[in-house]
C-alpha cells in the first residue's frame, strides 16, 4: 500500500461520514421519505459510491456517533455546508427538527447556526425569480464561502 493509498482511504471514509450526517439530518423528522435518499444517493454518486453501499450507512445512527471531519478546503467545505441544508428541503417539508440538526452540523464547520436559513431563504428566493440552482450555488459560495 502506497501513502496515496492511504489519503485516498481517508478520503472515502470522510465521504461516507458526510452520507450519515446527511442521513441523520433527513432521519431528524422521524421518516426518511423517498426523495431524501434519492438526494443522499446523488450525493454518494457524487463520490463514487456504489447505491448498495449508501443505504447501510443510515442503519443505527445516533448523533454522537457521526464523526465529524473539517474538510479539507474551502471548496469541500462549501459543497458540504450547501448540500447538507439544501437536503432540509428536498421532501418540500422544512421541518424544525432537521433544521435544528443542521444548525448543529453546520456550527461544527466554523459557520454560524443562521447560515443554514440564510441558504434556505436564497434558494427559495432564487427559485421564485426563476434563477438557476448553479448560479444560487455560486452566489452562495461567493457570499459564505470561507
Amino acid at each position: 500500500m502506497s501513502i496515496w493509498d492511504f489519503f485516498g482511504d481517508k478520503q472515502k471514509i470522510k465521504e461516507r461520514e458526510y452520507l450519515k450526517q446527511l442521513f441523520l439530518v433527513a432521519l431528524a423528522d422521524g421518516s426518511l421519505d423517498a426523495v431524501e435518499r434519492q438526494y443522499i444517493h446523488s450525493i454518494g454518486a457524487q463520490f463514487n459510491i456504489p447505491p448498495d453501499e449508501i443505504d447501510p450507512l443510515s442503519k443505527n445512527l445516533k448523533q454522537e456517533d457521526i464523526q465529524y471531519s473539517t474538510p479539507g478546503n474551502a471548496e469541500e467545505k462549501f459543497f458540504m455546508l450547501f448540500y447538507l441544508v439544501n437536503l432540509i428541503r428536498a421532501d418540500g417539508h422544512i421541518h424544525p427538527q432537521e433544521v435544528k440538526v443542521a444548525e448543529n452540523m453546520v456550527m461544527r464547520m466554523g459557520y454560524a447556526p443562521d447560515t443554514v436559513r440564510i441558504i434556505l431563504q436564497t434558494i427559495e428566493n432564487n427559485q421564485n425569480r426563476n434563477i438557476s440552482a448553479e448560479d444560487t450555488y455560486q452566489h452562495l459560495k461567493e457570499s459564505l464561502g470561507k
